[in-house]
């Protein structure tokens, strides 16, 4: 860092020497043309208005070629030497006259005006030149950051691609997310894990280190990060590149992501079409499995340990069937394209339907419900009829159901609400039991997943409630949980109220 300060600072005292010299030499160079003029207008024959009317104009062109300071040599020498050549006695220089001091001022405010112009000119000049190479600049730092390698680290590829195009000594980019710091110039020589900790302070630092331009990197997201610059560089171009970082971390970050969605729709694809498989070549062996079980039973003729063993055969095989028929159900389900078979349903009469086939069935294949456990609708008024599937909302009912029973308390009762609003109709089943955590609440309805307080509870394989939250999602609507000790543990579950339903209803 010192030595490229050293460096810049030689630079800059050669640039003032080579200025001085040049303006010196310019000087000599108008001091020794005005004899030479004056000599030939002489020679010419020339009065000393017609001269000094045409020695206006090389004067006017050292102000705008040279300055202000020449313009002014030429001017005095050019008078000093008609007083010579054109005053009685010859060849001496007497004291100026006044149509010679009325020419020189002529001459001084003409080469004034003009050396402004004439520098204003340049000036406008060499700040569009440096304008339009900044902007050449930052069209490539644009087109090198379209083209980021997305196996690389963009922080440091957008570091490198600014550190070259402007030729600074230093350049990093401290990403917030994910954590990261990318470097170019001097800063990459250094140790990387102390260099990491030195721009993450200066990034977050309110002062300013000498030297050191830092511009925050904004999103639509807020901050995402920080550039920071060693090196002279305008603010205007600073805050540009600070935009085009911004922008070329959100589109890697939107492309790893989008790559990312894309394995995972794949890897999900493939994993329904495997359950898919499997719970179809489940399907044939265990049926033949509980059909010879069953006939065994029915048959009879099996002593005590025979029909203890065939009656365990028949329990799990039941038991595995009905874990297959989930299968089935989840690949149907969580397909990527969802057939719904819509018709208007009355969902108070599904609501009753589904609990009368819950008491026949519960008893035998729901773990802690008895005969004693009560069901409650609270249902009060005509509901307005909504369109969809019959057999996949009464599925999901009868999961909500099923759940309930497992993980109440023995004896509590189950309650089914409806309630409608203006535009949807609401279902919850409530019950007394366990509390469901607060960072379980949104994660039981992933596929798989099991709250930990409630894993060895009761049997289940964590796929009921996945299916329930896919089929509702597929309706318009939406699931959620709520638990407490007060109110107990309560789903609700909302279907949309359309317009325009079918004419036949089921139920």
């Amino acid at each position: 860092m010192f030595q490229s300060f050293t460096d810049r600072l030689v630079a800059s005292r050669i640039g003032v020497f080579s200025r001085r010299h040049a303006l010196l030499l310019q000087c000599i160079l108008a001091v020794l043309l005005a004899p030479l003029l004056a000599r030939a207008g002489l020679e010419l024959r020339l009065d000393v208005s017609t001269l000094n009317l045409l020695l206006l104009l090389p004067t006017v062109l050292f102000a705008a070629r040279c300055g202000f300071w020449q313009a002014s040599a030429f001017a005095i020498s050019v008078a000093l030497w008609l007083t010579c050549f054109f005053l009685p006695p010859p060849f001496l220089f007497h004291l100026i006259t006044p149509h010679i001091v009325i020419a020189l001022f002529v001459s001084e405010v003409s080469a004034f005006i003009v050396s402004r112009i004439s520098q204003r000119e340049r000036s406008y000049a060499a700040e569009s030149e440096m304008q339009r190479h900044r902007t050449q600049r930052l069209h490539a730092v644009s087109h090198n950051v379209l083209l980021l390698n997305l196996q690389d680290s963009p922080e440091k590829q957008i570091a490198e691609f600014i550190q070259q195009e402007f030729e600074l000594d230093a350049v990093a980019i401290v990403s917030n997310l994910p954590h990261a710091v990318g470097t170019a110039g001097i800063w990459a020589r250094e140790e990387e894990h102390a260099c990491e900790q030195k721009l993450r302070t200066l990034a977050t630092s309110p002062e300013r280190a000498a030297g050191v331009s830092i511009q925050p990197l904004l999103s639509t997201r807020g901050a995402i990060g920080s550039l920071l610059v060693l090196g002279d560089i305008p603010h205007l171009v600073l805050d540009s590149l600070a935009s085009l970082a911004a922008l070329a971390l959100e589109r890697h970050r939107a492309c790893v992501n989008e790559g990312t969605a894309d394995a995972a729709r794949k890897t999900e694809q493939l994993r329904t079409t495997v359950l898919d498989g499997l719970a179809h070549a489940f399907k044939t062996p265990l049926t033949i499995i509980r059909a010879a079980s069953s006939g065994l039973l029915e048959a009879g003729h099996l002593d005590e340990m025979q029909h203890q063993l065939t009656q365990m055969i028949d329990e799990q095989s039941e038991k595995l069937d009905d874990m297959t028929n989930r299968l089935l159900e989840t690949a149907r389900v969580e397909g990527e394209a969802m057939c719904l078979q819509l018709e208007t349903i009355d969902v108070l009469a599904l609501i009753h339907h589904v609990v009368q086939e819950f008491h026949a069935d519960s008893p035998d294949s729901v773990s802690g419900f008895s005969s004693d456990t009560a069901i409650k609708i609270c249902a009060d008024g005509v509901f307005t009829p909504v369109s969809a599937d019959f057999d996949m909302i009464a599925s999901t009912l009868h999961e909500l159901l099923n759940n309930a029973a497992k993980y109440s308390n023995v004896g509590s009762p189950i309650t089914i609400a409806l309630t409608e609003d203006p535009d949807e109709l609401t279902l919850s089943v409530q019950s007394y039991g366990p509390v469901i955590r607060m960072e379980d609440r949104d994660r039981i309805f992933e596929r798989f997943y099991r709250g930990l307080d409630h894993r060895h509870a009761a049997p289940g394989t964590g796929i009921g409630l996945s299916v329930a939250r896919r089929t509702t999602e597929a309706h318009g609507g939406h699931i959620w949980v709520t638990s407490s000790e007060e109110s107990g543990t309560t789903f609700h579950l909302s279907l949309p109220i359309r317009a325009g339903a079918l004419t036949s209803t089921k139920g």
